[in-house]
């Protein structure tokens, strides 16, 4: 965050700057040949993410990025124009003819349409205007296809980026760590993907001659060339084979827990363990429980079941018993493996945790039946989806510390062996390669039913099972208010604290009376966040009293408190108060810390948001004066501001009145 930071403070200092590598990238994105190699599309999503936090100006990114792709058809266009068939002969085309043949293949299907077609087509794309020039195309009839097709190209590359910097910077507005989570998880979503095609498309054509050249060897070793016949020979039952390597994948799991137990290696993975569920507990937010609560709950075991049962009904349905034997093979090592975990938690004396083995096993090897009617070239395609599914369930799960890395690791070890043993022997023994009927609609069917029924049901059980437990802790009232008020955070704890808000107001007592107290003088709750009232985000001219304000996050809570009072039409205060996690004696008086500032409206990326402004003196002020019948004090912190916020390290602390009652 403080790199992207830096980076958004550069390029809001040289605009002019930033605006020429806009017009750089579409210009090289476009460039014959130079294309190929820019990875254009991605930087101009992250040009449109920087309009979208504010730190590019809209207009004038789309202004630059169009004229960079005019200048760059435009130039392959005339080396087109100029060179004509000649450019066949020059390098790389002379070593590359079928490059040019490609690009000739498109334009005659295409005709003038192959330009604004070509831009979005990526193979090709840098390649069609020098094949245009070079075909005779008519440069006037080039320079309007060229403007056109630019106009619409540099909106449709920037658009998505400006849409999720939006997002970025809302989420930044509630807390840093939701927008580091959020961007965390697409990218590794993102490596998950990508990894899986790569892998995929680097074993799948040397996958028949390591069969051919395992059954080789085979046949020079008896005891173990059962195995790898009945595996991979079509000629030979697999039934045997499997059951000796699922008994074998156990029996090594054992052993290697043995010997890790023996080697005393716990201790060291119980410190990855922690250090991970640290690291995840440092990015818990509301927003984010409820996110991975639901993709957690997609591997449950109610869903699972009801997968497992719908899947198998559907074959015998079907009369596809060869795959139903390989479907039930499945689910039996995945009870087999779910019993053995549980007698090595238990051995280990292990905290229970949710198993991943069930989510490995049973979408793995759907992923085997959805890919055996694709074509050749798609077939990595539902091991992808597989794979990114299991991985967010998986992450999913360490945030909620719901799985520790250690078991996590076992499970998806065991898991993804017996996926790739059966896979590689249903592959071998099943010739056919017809779909199974209505197979993809009836998942995503079953999932999305009950999906809805987890989120309508145990969601916010779940949420409460996996809440973060706070500790609180005791303090004298005296203590606090001569000065244990110090022992307190002096600024809003979101990553290593947000030092643009102090928290600068403590309140010990309940929050219903001093919220009465503060509604009499003016203050209100600002309208309640939900679908329609953020639609008012997207409009310019929403008067600020009407905008939902963002709750924003504290250790890991959204405040407990949030009131908003009237100062202008496009200025108004707010407060916000957290628990401090702290109990003052005698009476077990909650203590809150909080924040009292300036709201202002500001058009960030398509969203105008209600922003807290640097300035924390005047509020700290006003506030005073609408709680003056309360005791209270100004307490003075000795620390170094940090430069551009508006605020002389003064804290207001408050307490209700003496002899008042906790319900009052």
């Amino acid at each position: 965050m403080e790199l992207f930071e830096n980076i958004a403070k550069w390029i809001a200092q040289n605009p002019e700057i930033a605006g020429l590598l806009v017009f750089a990238v579409a210009f090289t994105e476009s460039l014959v040949l130079v294309g190929l190699l820019i990875p254009g599309a991605t930087l101009m999503f992250a040009a449109g993410a920087l309009v979208g936090t504010g730190s590019l100006a809209f207009w004038p990114t789309l202004a630059w990025a169009v004229a960079g792709a005019v200048a760059g058809d435009g130039l392959s266009f005339w080396l087109g124009w100029h060179y004509k068939d000649r450019l066949r002969t020059k390098w790389p085309f002379s070593r590359h003819q079928d490059w040019l043949a490609r690009g000739e293949v498109f334009f005659r299907r295409h005709g003038n349409m192959s330009i604004a077609l070509g831009r979005f087509v990526g193979p090709v794309r840098p390649i069609i205007p020098a094949v245009a020039g070079m075909m005779g195309m008519r440069p006037f009839r080039f320079a309007v296809v060229n403007v056109v097709s630019a106009l619409l190209w540099a909106p449709a590359y920037l658009l998505p980026g400006v849409a999720f910097g939006s997002s970025l910077a809302l989420a930044g507005q509630v807390a840093g760590r939701l927008a580091i989570l959020l961007v965390g998880l697409l990218l590794a979503l993102w490596f998950v993907f990508w990894l899986v095609r790569r892998l995929y498309r680097s074993i799948q054509p040397r996958a028949a001659v390591f069969a051919a050249e395992l059954l080789h060897w085979g046949r020079n070793h008896p005891l173990l060339g059962r195995l790898t016949n009945a595996l991979l020979d079509p000629a030979t039952p697999p039934l045997r084979a499997l059951l000796v390597l699922a008994l074998l994948l156990l029996g090594g799991a054992w052993l290697l827990f043995a010997l890790t137990l023996y080697a005393g290696l716990y201790a060291r993975f119980d410190l990855i363990d922690e250090n991970v569920y640290h690291l995840f507990s440092n990015l818990r937010t509301p927003w984010g429980d409820h996110l991975m609560v639901f993709l957690s709950q997609l591997g449950d075991a109610v869903v699972m079941v009801t997968v497992a049962v719908v899947t198998l009904v559907l074959l015998g349905w079907q009369r596809r018993w060869r795959e139903m034997r390989y479907w039930l093979a499945a689910l039996t090592f995945t009870v087999a493996e779910l019993l053995f975990l549980q007698q090595i938690g238990s051995f280990g004396n292990e905290a229970p945790h949710a198993p991943m083995v069930q989510s490995v096993i049973l979408y793995g090897f759907l992923a085997v039946f959805l890919s055996q009617a694709l074509p050749p070239q798609r077939r990595w395609l539902p091991y992808a989806w597989a794979v990114l599914l299991i991985s967010a369930i998986a992450l999913a799960r360490l945030y909620l510390g719901a799985i520790r890395v250690s078991d996590l690791l076992g499970d998806l070890g065991l898991g993804g062996a017996w996926v790739i043993l059966l896979g590689i022997a249903y592959n071998r023994h099943v010739a056919t390669r017809r779909a199974i009927s209505h197979l993809p609609p009836v998942l995503l069917l079953t999932l999305t039913a009950v999906g809805g029924w987890q989120m309508a049901f145990s969601h916010e059980e779940a949420l409460r099972r996996h809440a973060l437990q706070a500790v609180i802790q005791p303090m004298q009232a005296q203590a606090w208010w001569t000065h244990g008020w110090r022992t307190l955070p002096a600024f809003r704890i979101d990553l290593g604290g947000d030092y643009e808000q102090p928290l600068n107001v403590q309140w010990a007592g309940e929050l219903d009376p001093l919220h009465a107290l503060l509604q009499a003088r003016g203050w209100r709750e600002p309208p309640p966040l939900d679908f329609v009232s953020s639609l008012y985000w997207l409009l310019t001219d929403t008067p600020l009293a009407d905008l939902p304000v963002l709750p924003q996050l504290h250790e890991g809570h959204h405040e407990s408190l949030l009131l908003v009072r009237p100062l202008t039409d496009s200025q108004q205060l707010v407060l916000r108060l957290w628990p401090a996690d702290i109990h003052l004696y005698p009476g077990a008086v909650p203590l809150w810390v909080g924040t009292v500032a300036r709201l202002e409206a500001r058009r960030i990326g398509f969203f105008t948001l209600p922003v807290t402004s640097t300035e924390f003196d005047n509020p700290l002020r006003l506030l005073e004066q609408d709680l003056r019948q309360l005791p209270r004090r100004r307490a003075q912190r000795s620390l170094v501001i940090p430069e551009g916020l508006q605020w002389q390290g003064q804290v207001l602390l408050l307490k209700r009145q003496a002899g008042a009652s906790r319900q009052q």
